[in-house]
């Protein structure tokens, strides 16, 4: 996920990183910068990529997919179930923290760690006149964690308490213009947009904190687009920017651990992208944290202005894949100034060129951005894992998609019409002194969100886990996001003979983002177990509108068998963007100083959890369908809108 840049639409181009060597600090030299890569990629038209055909991709033999139904069933059941878990939550009386009591299974005694998820939950302030819904992804971050020991569970959930949603939580109204909302709370909107973002370049956006949540070298963050804020390991309590190195830094909500080949330990890798669309040049800083969470190293790179999303990291290359994409200028005196349209949606598909991979050097004084095209028109936003392999080539797995969806409308809104789910899994084989990038297709299964074990990050691997969709018709209409499948390779450098086991979680219910837990002591790769949230749409027991959310827990080497254990959550929670697990037991049952809080507040007639029974299931919200966006309508523009492609840069 990358960043936003707040240089103005038809200004100045943006600060970036310094141009010269400055003096080291904390052990850290800035770099210089870099090297602007040589020529802009060709002008090749869609038609002309040569691409893999589609008859010749690999078919998904998962059991959902064997037999395709008939073109009359649309999944219209399956998406309206799946439409309640991006319901809106109250707000503060909506966080909780208690022993997680109802179990079917066995929790492993000896799994020990937290399960961390951050995403948007509260996206509706306001009643009657004064109700302000925002779009699901402008939503109020709110953190959960389900810490595991001793085969027990404990729950937590708690807003984000970045500046912005304080400021509006005192004042009970949305004030802050963000990114995916068409609405914008200033008034008069048409004034604001045209003389503040337009004229004024000033496209700073709310702050939500909602995007992922990590905890590194001791310090547990949230991050969103671009900033990331400090939270307690022990209470989820928002401590704030600037805490700690990590938290002291710009960087989106996508990161890789990996392992130092030296044996020196592991490495969390951070990265910025801030783009600057008028003089169309990108610049990227790639930061490293060391287990301790001191920076240790700091790279930054200029390149072509684009749009990239998540990040690849070997021992020697950071890798970038730049989706082909420009801007809508018109819209934005058409759409944008009149509120009929959100600066995301001012970025559509370019089909003047391919797609391509930006390569950066991770170590040595080279500053050298190598640039390989791509053979297959597609767009790529989460990347599965990459290494490079013993003839040099690079290996990098990811999801790939047909069409440029901002943000992500086939998942958060789908409607089995227009927007379904249609990625599929690919690998690339990239071979730098040559210039090539081939294509190999995995799978047709339609996944996303992919998930390895983080000791193999960088290195040859053969196991990963995806979310993935459950169902297709003759049509080629796919059912929502619902699955959890584990891919296997037969060999870690394999083009193809993928094996795939599916785990369906029921009729209605939906697996979220899954992670992998490495047993300790681990004998395989996939020695471990694989963890995830599950939203219910029919919980029987439900203070919520009949929604539910529960954990499981499956064994990676018997993914077949399913879930060994099954954790009923006290309370909804969100479907959610990102998270991570922490092999840190963190925000576990309260300490002496929280219990003292607690037996203080109580004492003075304060409660310490207020049940979530103030929304029902025909009041709350509900995210609405969107309409995809008509990329005939807006394909004409030109890319001029400086800055506000840079909104594509978000997580």
């Amino acid at each position: 996920m990358a960043a936003v840049s707040h240089c103005p639409l038809l200004g100045a181009r943006a600060s970036s990183v310094r141009s010269k060597r400055t003096a080291s600090r904390r052990g850290i030299t800035t770099t210089t910068r870099a090297v602007q890569t040589p020529a802009k990629p060709a002008r090749v038209t869609r038609e002309n990529v040569k691409s893999t055909p589609l008859d010749a991709f690999p078919k998904s033999a998962v059991g959902s997919r064997r037999v395709p139904k008939p073109k009359s069933e649309t999944f219209d059941k399956a998406y309206k179930d799946y439409s309640t878990g991006y319901a809106s939550v109250p707000g503060l009386s909506y966080e909780r923290s208690e022993w997680i009591t109802e179990v079917i299974g066995t929790i492993p005694p000896e799994m020990q760690g937290t399960l961390l998820r951050n995403g948007p939950a509260m996206y509706v302030r306001g009643e009657g006149a004064d109700r302000f819904e925002k779009s699901y992804l402008d939503g109020d971050g709110m953190v959960t964690s389900i810490a595991v020991k001793d085969g027990k569970a404990y729950f937590r959930n708690k807003f984000v308490r970045t500046e912005h949603f304080d400021k509006e939580e005192a004042l009970g109204k949305y004030t802050e213009p963000s990114i995916f909302t068409a609405a914008d709370p200033r008034k008069p909107a048409f004034f604001w947009r045209l003389f503040n973002d337009i004229l004024a370049g000033n496209l700073a956006r709310k702050q939500n904190g909602a995007y992922n949540v990590l905890n590194w070298g001791g310090n547990l963050l949230a991050v969103d687009y671009k900033k990331p804020y400090e939270l307690c390991p022990d209470t989820l309590d928002t401590i704030g920017h600037g805490a700690s190195p990590i938290t002291s830094v710009m960087h989106t909500s996508h990161y890789r651990t990996l392992d130092e080949p030296d044996g020196s330990g592991r490495r969390c890798v951070a990265f910025l992208n801030e783009v600057d669309w008028r003089s169309e040049t990108t610049g990227a800083v790639f930061y490293e944290f060391d287990e301790n969470g001191v920076e240790v190293s700091r790279r930054a790179y200029d390149y072509p202005a684009s749009y990239v999303h998540d990040f690849v990291v070997t021992d020697n290359y950071y890798i970038l894949f730049d989706c082909p994409i420009k801007i809508d200028f018109p819209a934005v005196f058409t759409k944008y100034i009149f509120e009929k349209s959100c600066l995301s949606e001012l970025i559509c598909e370019d089909t003047n060129r391919r797609p391509l991979f930006r390569i950066f050097p991770r170590r040595g004084e080279s500053r050298e951005v190598k640039t390989v095209e791509a053979d297959y028109w597609c767009y790529a936003y989460h990347h599965v894992n990459g290494f490079e392999d013993v003839d040099g080539k690079i290996v990098f797995d990811t999801c790939t998609w047909d069409k440029f969806t901002l943000y992500f409308t086939d998942i958060c809104s789908p409607n089995g019409k227009d927007n379904y789910p249609r990625m599929k899994l690919s690998r690339f084989l990239i071979d730098i002194d040559e210039g090539t990038a081939t294509h190999h297709c995995l799978s047709d299964l339609p996944c996303e969100l992919p998930i390895t074990s983080w000791d193999y990050t960088g290195k040859p691997y053969q196991h990963m886990y995806l979310s993935s969709a459950v169902g297709t018709n003759e049509a080629g209409v796919n059912g929502p996001m619902q699955a959890l499948t584990k891919v296997s390779l037969p060999s870690t450098t394999a083009l193809s003979g993928a094996m795939e086991i599916e785990w369906c979680p029921g009729d209605t219910k939906f697996a979220m983002e899954p992670f992998f837990v490495a047993r300790k002591n681990a004998t395989s790769e996939d020695d471990g177990w694989v963890v995830a949230l599950v939203h219910d749409a029919e919980y029987e027991h439900s203070d919520f509108g009949g929604r539910g959310t529960e954990m499981v827990i499956i064994d990676s080497k018997k993914f077949e068998e399913g879930p060994v254990a099954r954790l009923r959550m006290p309370t909804y929670v969100p479907f959610g963007v990102h998270g991570s697990w922490s092999t840190t037991h963190v925000a576990g049952p309260p300490k002496a100083k929280e219990l003292a809080a607690i037996a203080e507040m109580e004492a003075n007639g304060g409660k310490r959890v207020t049940p979530a029974t103030s929304l029902s299931g025909d009041q709350a919200s509900t995210q609405k369908v969107q309409d995809g966006v008509d990329v005939k309508a807006i394909a004409a523009v030109a890319a001029a809108v400086a800055g506000a492609a840079a909104l594509a840069q978000l997580f």
